[in-house]
């Protein structure tokens, strides 16, 4: 071969996440080029890999699905999973922290090529197991002697150890290099017919032709196994027949201006589980003084959901990576959210492209309206990977008044410049403007009861309007000043807001403060004031950081709230936020005394139920890292709380 001729190396990558009853599975198809150097034309091809003259044109792919027979996931009789198909049975949690299954392949044990789904159920079965004469147990023999078990490795998604098939010819050395596949396989999935490949893939979505998916082309297979094709579509949801059955996913790439076949791949699944079982139902505990003489009740919520783009598994390494799937948490969430009835729903960490594609569709046919507000910052990566807040409300039960959001970059820039006369281009200016622009950002919503009361002899001006104020305070816990100053800054608005309408327009604050009782920003909002020497408001001590505080006997609000939690429960909850790395309260609903009271709330669930299935939170049970608050509230009219 001539050394000014270029080569490429193509490469396909396919997987899928684990496959759960309800979610929605997408496949991860990508196909690259590589610039071959000289040195390397030599060097054998990785899996799923070709030799080309040129690179990849233009494609595009499709897709098949399969179904695969019922699958006996354990040898072990005692095993729960083999007859449940639960994700809390089959998290990593259940499986004693590991994800690997292990065959026996003792040729003179009866357990020789039985498969286990952990280590424990392994030694549990070795336990009853016999030697099996050696005669006997070579016509069974694999050849390897080995009597230890083997390790396979069970992996979230599809991986190249699952896959069925060799997904290409590796290339020859002669310089014979092709575009399309070669058929020198021995495997007969690895050969397509290529006479009535189609002008177009966009003609022909359903995948390519000459590949039977029971053509043998899994060697560690029974021969008995069959495989039903169950779409043609790229997008496929498992249904109840599918539960405790692998999938197969065929992708093939085409040529967007040929139609040529340039390569496939076939990945097998882990087992499809079952959808997860209804969240733990959360009674509740009603206020001790009774509620006679008010006004509307209503239920509201708040929930900081965990958006996709922090649900990593590298900030959540305990919680298995199908479990931290948007898809996956998406049914638990909206399943918690509709068994809880609320009637006000307050949500943080919403990601911008789920609002729109799942969040608002949910809860619009549930029977809700809502209005949403993304972090003023860029999205991180592709267009709608930034959260923000969503606050929804019961169709039947509110109408929309009036609806506003706060920018708290937007109100560092006016303090900035219209009370403190800095330049935003000095340094002292542009400091000031680096401390406070963290991006968050609050909601603001008046709404109207759809049936509203009366007036009566008693209650000559009944109260018929709330006002709903949604927030997510900076979250670095080196940041407490920024989160007062953020608080403070809310309060102010809400001031502003609230007094313009009236003294008595009832008020709730709920979101997500990140702050547990013992700082500046809980103070602030129970007290009205903060201590001067609170340490949050104390802790300048280092030139390089500016002081974006006030002198702190100003840092004060008019309202006088009440924490209903506080209220009914006598105290904050131990936790609202579970992780291995933190445990404790940050979220509230803060509501005014003058015009509104708590009727009960729903307890924090204790920690021996927030572990029962996994270390912390979010688990295959919880699909958040914090828990949902919830309360019932009901207006007090005439704006006097009763003796």
């Amino acid at each position: 071969m001539q050394g000014k001729d270029t080569l490429y190396t193509w490469h396909l990558s396919l997987r899928v996440d684990r496959p759960v009853e309800g979610c929605s599975m997408r496949p991860h198809a990508y196909m690259y080029g590589k610039k071959l150097d000289d040195r390397d034309v030599e060097k054998p091809l990785p899996p799923h890999s070709k030799k080309c003259r040129e690179p990849p044109p233009a494609h595009e792919f499709s897709y098949r699905w399969f179904r695969g027979p019922p699958h006996d996931p354990c040898a072990f009789e005692g095993c729960p999973r083999r007859t449940s198909f639960s994700p809390h049975d089959w998290s990593m949690h259940a499986l004693g922290g590991s994800a690997t299954s292990l065959q026996c392949i003792s040729t003179q044990s009866s357990l020789n090529q039985c498969t286990f789904c952990n280590s424990k159920c392994f030694v549990e079965a070795w336990k009853t197991q016999y030697t099996v004469p050696k005669d006997q147990g070579s016509s069974a023999s694999t050849g390897s002697g080995r009597t230890t078990p083997l390790h396979m490795r069970g992996s979230s998604f599809a991986s190249a150890i699952d896959d069925e098939v060799q997904s290409v010819d590796g290339g020859a050395d002669d310089g014979s290099f092709v575009g399309t596949l070669g058929n020198k396989g021995s495997n007969p999935a690895d050969e397509f017919s290529t006479g009535s490949a189609p002008s177009t893939p966009r003609g022909y979505l359903g995948g390519f032709i000459g590949y039977n998916p029971n053509d043998g082309d899994a060697p560690e297979l029974p021969q008995s196994e069959e495989w039903v094709e169950i779409s043609r579509d790229q997008v496929y949801v498992p249904g109840p027949d599918d539960v405790g059955r692998k999938l197969k996913l065929e992708a093939a790439a085409y040529s967007t201006e040929t139609g040529e076949l340039l390569m496939h791949r076939v990945v097998k699944t882990d087992l499809v589980l079952c959808r997860a079982p209804n969240p733990p139902k959360r009674n509740l505990v009603t206020s001790k003084v009774g509620a006679g003489g008010g006004g509307a009740r209503f239920r509201i919520i708040s929930y900081n959901v965990l958006s996709e783009i922090y649900a990593t598994q590298q900030q959540y390494p305990y919680c298995d990576f199908w479990a931290l799937s948007w898809d996956y948490r998406f049914q638990n969430i909206v399943r918690e959210i509709m068994d809880a009835s609320p009637d006000i729903v307050c949500l943080q960490e919403v990601q911008a492209d789920y609002y729109e594609n799942h969040v608002y569709a949910a809860m619009s046919e549930a029977g809700f309206e809502g209005v949403y507000k993304q972090k003023t910052r860029q999205s991180m990566g592709l267009a709608g990977k930034v959260d923000g807040c969503a606050l929804f409300w019961r169709r039947s039960k509110f109408h929309l008044v009036e609806s506003y959001s706060i920018e708290f970059n937007e109100l560092a820039q006016r303090q900035a410049t219209q009370v403190l006369g800095f330049n935003p281009r000095s340094e002292e200016g542009a400091a000031f403007l680096n401390r406070l622009s963290k991006d968050n950002v609050a909601q603001l919503v008046v709404l109207e009861l759809a049936q509203p009361s009366m007036a009566t002899r008693t209650n000559r001006e009944p109260i018929n309007q709330v006002c709903i104020a949604n927030t997510h305070l900076y979250s670095h816990k080196d940041f407490p000043d920024v989160k007062l100053w953020q608080a403070w800054q809310l309060l102010q608005e809400l001031e502003t807001f609230v007094m313009s309408r009236g003294t008595n327009l009832p008020l709730m604050i709920c979101g997500d403060f990140n702050s547990t009782p013992d700082t500046a920003v809980y103070d602030l909002l129970s007290r009205q004031t903060v201590h001067p020497g609170h340490p949050d408001v104390n802790m300048n001590t280092d030139d390089s950081i500016p002081n974006v505080l006030p002198d702190p006997m100003s840092i004060t609000h008019s309202f006088q709230l009440g924490s209903a939690y506080q209220t009914i429960m006598g105290d904050e909850p131990k936790v609202t936020n579970f992780t291995l790395n933190f445990k404790g309260v940050l979220d509230y609903m803060w509501y005014s005394l003058q015009n509104l009271r708590p009727l009960s709330t729903a307890p924090v669930p204790e920690e021996s139920v927030l572990t029962r299935n996994g270390e912390a939170l979010p688990s295959t049970e919880f699909s958040s890292d914090h828990i949902m608050l919830m309360s019932d509230m009901q207006i007090i009219n005439n704006g006097s709380r009763p003796p």
